[in-house]
């Protein structure tokens, strides 16, 4: 090959090379939506209930939040591209072995194992995004990394409802297929860097916080199984307990790899603010949407794909209008507000349309959510980044998928315990005040959870009572979290905009 031709492969492979790293960000952002899809499916299938269905439909997002910024930092000692192609073979093995999972507990050993990978890959891809930049066009880049991360996600999202709609299994085959493509695609198209850091970097500290976040996690998603398990409180109360370990150690050892001190700075918190509304808020609507639609209307995972389409066109024509407003001198406050406010009037839109019969009625308020958590996420990556330390900038940018799945991971675990038990209190209540015994009620939850296990019916006033008291329980649901959303955001606007004051004033 001559020099032309070898220059000519250079420049296509460098024009390449961030659109690449957008389709690996949207992989590792369609998985979740994914298996909320296949959820229903995969917890008949394997006899998931309560706490089971509660752990299976967080585990890989916990994994992401537990892993992404060791792995971010084993990056660093080993070298991107290793560290990519070695995530994509793990993302692999994980999401193969939840398509062939003969039971509940394969199936949340292989999220957790897909999860570690697919955070791997995001921390990763995102990190390489400096190297490719040209001088000066690191927002272009990161723009255009942006785009084609939230168009590629949409099409994965839905071609993977589309598949769950054939067989909950065949849904989590899409990803292994993206992944096995993207490995010479990441050979060829990506060039070799460097280890940057070659000292150690607290190990113990960094395996606090991941057993810290998977053991709180953990007992979380129990509390749909109980509320009144002293087990189930105690394993909450250690995952804190692990850390707030983990924070101490972080200011006492030499290498620590998080500088805990960033939790003082007003700029940093209201980023975390922000993070809180768009990642719980996503969660807590894909996921609940997704189970009322296919557990109370009957739709089938492919129709549940279809419906889903407008929200997420949404969230990509929402980032484009909103980044323009941030250039044209939005503040980040007030991105947040907006988001905050029209993120809760969806969810307020979702609780006033609980009992309607067709999902049409819900898409305004998934698209009133979508804007919202869109106009929220927009504060979030360039506050942190912003207040990242130079020494700490891999792990610092690290964290802001740490601290988005774990507040990913809490939508899902705490919005499925709230609908579960709301909705088993109010089929009790709904069956006493019917005339049935205490016996008949406990045999017709019995055939209820036989329902989300199986799809068979109980009988037609167990149903009544079972759709009724699961509409009601997501309307509650839906009215708690717009409030929580409205708060949490004016907190995290109040905030900024001290953070913002205070830098001026230092300045």
């Amino acid at each position: 090959m001559n020099d032309t031709a070898t220059a000519d492969v250079a420049r296509t492979a460098s024009r390449l090379a961030v659109p690449l790293l957008g389709v690996l960000a949207a992989v590792q952002g369609a998985a979740p939506n994914i298996a909320a899809t296949a959820l229903v499916g995969a917890s008949r299938g394997l006899d998931m209930v309560g706490g089971q269905q509660a752990l299976g439909a967080s585990m890989q997002t916990l994994a992401i939040a537990a892993s992404v910024i060791t792995t971010g930092l084993l990056a660093d000692r080993i070298g991107r591209r290793r560290m990519l192609v070695a995530a994509l073979l793990a993302s692999i093995a994980g999401q193969v072995l939840v398509a062939v999972a003969p039971t509940a507990l394969v199936y949340i050993v292989g999220q957790a194992v897909s999860g570690i990978g697919l955070g791997a890959v995001y921390a990763a891809a995102f990190a390489y995004i400096q190297v490719l930049a040209a001088p000066g066009r690191l927002p272009a880049a990161v723009a255009a990394f942006a785009a084609v991360a939230g168009a590629a996600g949409v099409v994965f999202t839905f071609s993977g409802g589309l598949l769950a709609g054939a067989d909950w299994r065949l849904a989590f085959l899409l990803v292994p297929l993206l992944s096995a493509l993207a490995v010479p695609a990441v050979l060829m198209l990506l060039p070799a860097v460097a280890p940057s850091v070659t000292e150690r970097r607290d190990v113990w500290g960094q395996l606090l916080l991941m057993a810290g976040m998977v053991v709180f996690l953990y007992g979380v998603s129990q509390l749909a199984s109980s509320l009144t398990n002293p087990v189930t409180w105690a394993v909450m109360a250690a995952g804190i307990l692990l850390l707030a370990a983990f924070a101490w150690s972080q200011t006492r050892v030499r290498h620590p790899f998080f500088p805990v001190f960033l939790f003082r700075r007003p700029l940093f918190l209201g980023a975390l603010c922000a993070g809180f509304v768009f990642n719980f808020g996503v969660a807590a609507a894909f996921l609940q949407l997704t189970n009322l639609w296919q557990y109370v209307l009957g739709l089938t995972p492919a129709a549940v794909a279809v419906w889903q389409l407008p929200v997420s066109v949404t969230s990509i024509v929402g980032a484009v209008i909103l980044g323009r407003l941030m250039t044209r001198g939005m503040t980040p406050q007030a991105s947040l507000m907006l988001g905050g406010l029209l993120a809760a009037a969806g969810f307020v839109a979702a609780a006033l349309a609980r009992n309607a019969d067709t999902p049409l009625a819900f898409v305004p308020a998934g698209v009133l959510v979508a804007f919202g958590v869109t106009a929220a996420s927009l504060p979030y990556g360039t506050l942190i980044l912003s207040e990242a330390p130079a020494e700490f900038y891999g792990p610092v940018t690290s964290a802001r998928t740490t601290f988005g799945q774990l507040f990913y991971s809490l939508g899902t675990a705490l919005s499925t315990v709230a609908v579960t038990q709301l909705t088993i209190s109010g089929i009790t209540a709904r069956l006493h005040a019917a005339g049935m015994s205490a016996s008949d009620v406990a045999s017709a939850l019995g055939s209820v959870g036989a329902y989300a296990k199986d799809g068979r019916r109980p009988a037609p006033q167990v149903f009544e009572a079972a759709t009724a008291a699961y509409r009601d329980g997501f309307g509650v649901l839906m009215t708690a979290i717009a409030v929580l959303a409205a708060i949490v955001a004016l907190i995290g606007a109040r905030l900024i905009a001290r953070g913002g004051r205070s830098g001026n004033a230092a300045g």
